[in-house]
């Protein structure tokens, strides 16, 4: 099978889980409880750490949310040839659920953990959470939010799988490329305030 195609069953997964917790986040129960991860805070320049979109339960449930996908995935290579013979993965070493599990958990902890910086960043150029600017910064920061996380489930799969350098390109341009259009899917079904 092409490479591309097997990057992209890879990050499955994680796609999934992105979107499973994006629409997790917006249901009525949650949104009513949510908790931001700054609590609410301000930095010392006056301005807050993370902003409201950032919550707990965003963070929570997408490390649960990938944990749940890298399972389910790891079940069904071991139910379906094709599924195993085109995959990057040795699925047949993970002697465990609790290992797909495990490297799961691991990865949808890399992609929220890397997300942070990005969001202390906009809240200290006063762009406000879920929104963007225009002109080259506004460019600059929508590429960078479709690609930090990426970035940090790329570093996260070295615990686990040791990618080639084509690998590794083709996750990130794969990655964030998927990672663009699922946003602007998301914003044409109303779950997300911003295209990209």
């Amino acid at each position: 099978m092409m490479l591309p195609i097997q990057v992209l069953l890879f990050m499955l997964p994680i796609i999934l889980a992105g979107v499973t917790n994006m629409i997790f986040v917006k249901l009525p129960v949650v949104r009513r409880n949510r908790k931001p991860m700054d609590g609410g805070g301000y930095w010392r320049d006056g301005k807050r750490i993370f902003g409201d979109n950032k919550t707990w339960q965003g963070f929570f449930g997408m490390i649960v949310f990938t944990a749940f996908w890298f399972g389910l995935m790891g079940w069904l290579t071991g139910q379906w040839t094709w599924l195993k013979e085109n995959s990057l993965l040795p699925w047949e070493t993970y002697n465990t659920p609790f290992t797909e599990w495990g490297y799961g958990l691991l990865w949808g902890f890399a992609y929220v953990l890397f997300e942070l910086p990005n969001s202390f960043i906009k809240r200290r150029l006063n762009i406000p959470p879920g929104r963007n600017i225009k002109g080259w910064t506004g460019i600059s920061f929508t590429l960078i939010d479709q690609a930090d996380s990426v970035i940090g489930c790329v570093l996260a799969t070295y615990i686990f799988y040791h990618p080639t350098g084509l690998e590794v390109l083709l996750f990130l341009l794969i990655g964030t490329g998927i990672h663009y259009v699922v946003n602007l899917l998301l914003f044409v079904l109303g779950l997300k305030k911003q295209a990209g």
